[in-house]
């Protein structure tokens, strides 16, 4: 497997792609946002003490971005939630928290009433953040594990990838495809998209700060690295407060505001929406604290995702 990065003939013909940052916008974690019947929504895990309880009750929720209304809550069984929606039905993915490698799958026609059933289980791994896309020949489903060590490295994530002709039954690819195993590699995204298979993911800076870096591959075995790295970083627009944020409190507002440590833009995910890419991020200072923000970028998914190679 090899990692191809930026040479000593590498050009640079365009400028930094521009990402709009919005403000934050939810108090609950991950997010997954898409359009359904022509309304943005959000997936979005719902954990009230941000991580740091595992006892308590952690769930997802489906919200109208629009109006701010909760739609419906689900996967109450699972963790590190994602979604994924295909000709009319939404999907959710979460880690079974009992059975660390198992993966459940959430289905609805409506968002309303969700079916949940095992969608692959790979006993004596341990997985966290998932992400599903369909490429030419099926799907692919790329999962960040920490465990066993023998396949992960020496770093606490690296990404490993199933595929499925029918999203039923699934061939795990060889593990010493696992990407990477040279460095953290956490809160996973990817897409299908022009020929090529796209993978943002968040990367350990030093001292402890946190971004996304941006790489495409063909074949999972080369991974092309992104020459725009890396997408976005902690910034004073990160204390914005959108308007069209929910849901946040009072005390909140305050931190975000003024007293927040914030070290980490992360866990990126993004949809086409009204003909730009509408971006969700994570906030804050990976100990207790954090929000998600949205942010822009002027031109379709394909194109922003395009953007940072050519």
């Amino acid at each position: 497997m090899a990692e191809i990065n930026y040479g000593p003939s590498t050009i640079m013909k365009n400028r930094f792609p521009e990402i709009k940052k919005l403000g934050a916008c939810s108090p609950n974690g991950e997010m997954t946002p898409f359009v359904w019947n022509g309304r943005l929504m959000r997936m979005e895990l719902f954990d009230p003490l941000n991580g740091t309880d595992s006892t308590i009750l952690r769930y997802a929720v489906i919200r109208d971005v629009e109006s701010g209304k909760i739609i419906s809550s689900l996967a109450e069984d699972s963790y590190f939630h994602s979604a994924y929606v295909e000709d009319g039905k939404a999907y959710v993915l979460g880690v079974d928290m009992k059975e660390r490698g198992t993966i459940r799958i959430y289905e609805s026609c409506d968002l309303k009433e969700w079916t949940n059933s095992p969608l692959l289980s790979n006993p004596g791994w341990v997985y966290y953040n998932t992400s599903l896309t369909k490429g030419p020949d099926g799907y692919v489903l790329l999962m960040e594990a920490s465990e066993p060590k023998e396949y992960v490295g020496d770093y606490p994530f690296t990404l490993f990838f199933a595929t499925s002709p029918d999203m039923k039954n699934w061939t795990f690819m060889d593990y010493d495809l696992g990407f990477s195993k040279e460095r953290y590699m956490g809160g996973p995204w990817m897409k299908y998209s022009q020929g090529w298979y796209y993978v943002i993911s968040v990367t350990e800076l030093p001292c402890k700060h946190y971004t996304n870096y941006i790489y495409r591959t063909k074949d999972f075995k080369d991974w092309y690295v992104g020459y725009y790295n890396p997408i976005l970083m902690p910034s004073n627009e990160d204390r914005i407060i959108s308007p069209k944020a929910s849901d946040l409190g009072k005390e909140l507002i305050e931190q975000i505001k003024y007293s927040g440590f914030i070290i980490n833009n992360s866990d990126i995910d993004m949809c086409d929406y009204n003909g730009k890419t509408y971006i969700n991020y994570a906030c804050g200072n990976q100990l207790g604290f954090y929000y998600m923000a949205e942010a822009e970028y002027d031109g379709s998914v394909a194109d922003f995702l395009k953007s940072y190679f050519e």
